[in-house]
């Protein structure tokens, strides 16, 4: 300990009395630890830290599949009531089984009404998470039953925000899509269910699903289960599939029931399926920030060795004195982790700064981004990487201590005019090192960049410039009728027309580039079942009002768009876009060909194939898909849309014009999601963005270091080689000489 504190105050001496290198040490190991201690912060709240739930490891996904349907399948879907009801009655491994279904809500009762994102869920989901509301208390069993009162939960930034953190909240009745509903719990701050989400949910409500619901085709729900204390997923998946071979047995013809083969449950811990899209692109960042922590080390190890080669004879000394290799080898290890823990304290405030800016400039890319906090692992991680980097680099400069001669250092350490050749050896192969790992990260970065580049070329199908979108919905307890629902929206289109500055007006139900798959069955004229031929089912229904196609610049391909002609009382018809012309009518034309939405009711004629327009994401192959013309809708699920401005100038300059026309036609909806196109297909984008921007903030620093290196190396070697350089000029030789070597 004697050994340990001289050595620490000899080192810490040591260091001031050479300003220059120690600031020069600190700032390139805090950039180094910095970087890493930011990303390994993300990576502990998103990847290792279990999810904020009791008993997290026992909580598991599950989904149902249709490995045949489609072309490449319906993966991961979700299941139906009566199937799981099933799954709550027959299993026997599970603590509990719960649902879900994520949606918007029109919320009044607060300050003003609102859009919000909410969960309709079972009675004992939010109770299986194991978290205890702030106030009041959460969904029961007894809430879920079919016709019991409507009660809500909101969440904590809700009543903090158009409740004002009023407690008297609990108890009061509020309007939920029109109808009352009453508060009775608030729920920790930081809680999120499910986690994860872009746009996570304020508000929770009983699902209350029917016991004696029999639509097995109807498949919405999201399932979540915990297994009983001791049970492993293992033996949850040889259940099922024993329950299935059951229930493929015993099942009537025709009856839609999980069967193992056709269609099946398939399951996965919850924790992997909420961070699993972001895992590869975590482990990356991370690798990337190594990197730079590998080059900031290398640098520090070169600054070390030169300065070990101006304290030959300090050192040639001690050695002359009986300081054994170990001895010096303890004063350089010293050196190093003092440096380094300075490094680190600056690093950890860079690092603070640092995930300030990716938490703010996240927009939804990171999932659990609310948990990311500088904490003791953290901290733990960072001391820990501290001390290893300084006693990884605090070595290096026994690399030449150890091939050298006492009395020749002596000797040689007051004439030399250049560095020893192994010294010199040593420190270049350390460049090439840290400017090969540079190197490597920036051919990395450069495909990321090209890969982000192309992802920018990709043509959605539509001309996003000059348009507005704004969401609109329309409560079914107040809008009961389609009939109302489909007068609104004519109403809104002709009044919102008049707008000054508005070139072109439209609704759509959903907006492109990504929508939530509708896979709806879908009746296609002339269909023949075989091994190779897709099923009968459509990725993606859309309901369009009047001049949608023209307002949105969508293609025409073959036949017409929807005019006049397509009124309430004349033919059925309908749009294909071009994906679902190839696969179901490949090398043929569809035109005139019908299609029976649903399976059953009318058959509907296309009168048009359109450029596709992207429904799956920009980054995702185009699915098939129906349009609708809004004045035959039916009963076809355009509560919720969005009003389409284009405008002959600025768009936003529409958004106060068209909410008033919104408010004259209905003083209590609330307007939401107000955005041009423009910031849509950039919000599509966003993940790959941040993700490419990180890893090119990353490898220009590790271009810095690495040529921070290489300066320091060159610098170092022309000021070892002074004299040299002036014996030669002596003989004759010229400045270029001179540089040229």
């Amino acid at each position: 300990m004697h050994n340990l504190y001289q050595d620490l105050r000899y080192g810490l001496r040591m260091l001031a009395k050479s300003p220059g290198f120690t600031l020069a040490s600190v700032i390139c190991l805090a950039l180094g630890i910095g970087a890493t201690t930011a990303i390994f912060s993300i990576v502990d709240a998103v990847l290792i830290r279990p999810l904020p739930y009791a008993a997290p490891g026992r909580l598991v996904r599950l989904y149902s599949e249709f490995p045949k349907l489609g072309k490449n399948g319906m993966l991961k879907f979700w299941i139906s009531p009566p199937e799981f009801l099933d799954l709550q009655r027959y299993t026997r491994n599970w603590e509990s089984i719960e649902g879900w279904v994520n949606g918007g809500a029109n919320l009044a009762g607060g300050n003003e009404p609102i859009r919000i994102t909410a969960a309709n869920v079972t009675g004992g989901l939010l109770g299986s998470l194991g978290i205890s509301p702030a106030i009041g208390r959460t969904i029961t069993p007894q809430d879920d039953k079919e016709g019991a009162p409507q009660v809500a939960v909101i969440s904590y930034g809700l009543w903090q925000g158009p409740f004002g953190a009023d407690r008297g909240v609990i108890g009061r009745d509020v309007l939920i899509n029109g109808r009352k509903a009453t508060i009775v719990g608030i729920m920790p701050k930081g809680f999120q269910f499910p986690p994860g989400e872009i746009d996570p949910p304020d508000l929770w409500t009983p699902l209350q699903i029917s016991p004696n619901s029999r639509n097995r085709a109807s498949h919405f729900l999201s399932v979540l289960g915990r297994l009983k204390p001791g049970a492993t997923i293992e033996q949850a998946r040889s259940e099922i599939q024993q329950l299935q071979a059951h229930w493929k047995a015993t099942a009537a013809p025709k009856t839609h029931v999980f069967d193992g083969s056709f269609h099946y449950v398939v399951m996965y811990p919850f924790h992997d399926e909420v961070v699993g899209s972001i895992r590869l692109a975590m482990l990356v960042l991370l690798a990337a920030v190594g990197f730079v922590l590998l080059i900031a080390c290398v640098n520090v190890a070169n600054l070390l060795l030169a300065r070990a080669e101006a304290r030959q004879r300090e050192i040639a000394i001690r050695k002359a004195l009986g300081a054994g290799i170990s001895r010096l080898a303890a004063q350089f290890v010293t050196e190093g982790v003092a440096l380094s823990l300075l490094g680190a304290a600056l690093g950890l405030a860079l690092a603070f700064i640092g995930l300030r800016i990716i938490v703010a400039m996240n927009a939804g890319s990171i999932p659990r981004a609310q948990e990311i906090a500088i904490n003791i692992p953290v901290l733990l991680f960072t001391l820990a990487v501290s001390f290893v980097t300084g006693i990884g680099f605090g070595l290096a400069p026994l690399a030449q201590l150890l091939t050298q001669n006492v009395h020749d250092t002596l000797k040689a350490a007051a004439s030399r005019t250049t560095a020893s050749v192994n010294a010199s050896r040593f420190r270049r192969l350390l460049v090439v090192g840290e400017l090969a790992l540079a190197l490597m990260l920036l051919i990395g970065t450069g495909l990321m960049i090209r890969a982000f580049w192309k992802l920018q070329q990709v043509e959605i199908g539509v001309k996003t410039d000059r348009v507005l979108t704004m969401r609109v919905a329309l409560p079914q307890a107040l809008y009961p009728e389609n009939q109302r629902v489909v007068q609104f929206w004519t109403d809104l289109q002709q009044r919102a027309s008049r707008i000054p500055g508005a070139a072109s007006v439209t609704m759509m139900g959903g907006l492109p580039p990504s929508r939530q798959l509708n896979a709806n069955d879908t009746g296609i004229e002339g269909w023949v079942a075989g091994p190779n031929a897709p099923a009968q089912n459509v990725d993606y229904w859309q309901t369009v009002g009047d001049r949608f196609f023209e307002t949105m610049g969508v293609r025409l391909i073959e036949g017409r768009f929807f005019d006049e002609r397509d009124g309430e009382n004349a033919p059925k018809t309908v749009i294909v876009n071009q994906t679902m012309a190839q696969t179901f009518w490949p090398g043929r034309s569809p035109i005139g060909r019908r299609v029976r939405p649903g399976m059953e009711g009318d058959w509907r004629t296309i009168v048009g194939v359109i450029g596709d327009v992207k429904n799956a994401g920009v980054d995702q192959p185009t699915g098939t898909e129906l349009f609708f013309p809004l004045r035959q809708t039916g009963g076809q699920g355009i509560r919720t849309g969005f009003l389409v401005l284009r405008a002959a100038g600025d768009p936003l300059s529409l958004a106060g014009p068209a909410g008033r026309e919104i408010h004259a036609l209905d003083s209590g909806l609330p307007i939401a999601s107000v955005r041009t196109m423009d910031d849509v297909l950039v919000a599509a984008q966003s993940r790959p963005r941040f993700l490419t921007t990180l890893l090119s903030l990353f490898s220009g620093v590790a271009l810095v270091l690495a040529a921070v290196g290489l300066y320091g190396v060159i610098s170092y070697s022309v000021a070892q080689r002074t004299n040299e350089f002036g014996i030669r000029i002596a003989m004759g030789a010229g400045p270029r000489d001179v540089l040229g070597m």
